[in-house]
């Protein structure tokens, strides 16, 4: 959401705008990474990813780029994808099995 305001704010021109919602993104990348558990391998990838998405996201404020945000936008896009994905695989296993009586 910061990052569309962050390209909206961009094509309008509006500068101060364009760097508080690109700060709120770098924020939330950089929230997403002080919270992985890094004994896990799976940590140690999503945080070369994140840090990638931070460095662009920097580099998107300081030369407000569009297109260095929507390269970050695409990256969320999938992260997010996978999240929901594997919170569904999860819901799924989960679930206790029914015993129907006959």
């Amino acid at each position: 959401k910061f990052i569309m305001r962050g390209m909206d704010s961009i094509e309008k021109r509006e500068i101060q705008e364009a760097n508080t919602n690109i700060i709120k993104a770098q924020n939330i990348v950089s929230e997403f990474m002080n919270t992985l558990d890094m004994q896990y391998e799976l940590s140690a990838s999503l945080n070369s990813i994140y840090d990638y998405m931070l460095r662009r996201l920097i580099d998107a404020n300081v030369a407000k780029d569009k297109e260095i945000l929507e390269e970050v936008l695409g990256f969320a896009k999938i992260l997010r994808d996978t999240w929901e994905q594997a919170m569904k695989i999860s819901r799924h296993q989960n679930r206790k099995p029914t015993v129907t009586k006959v």
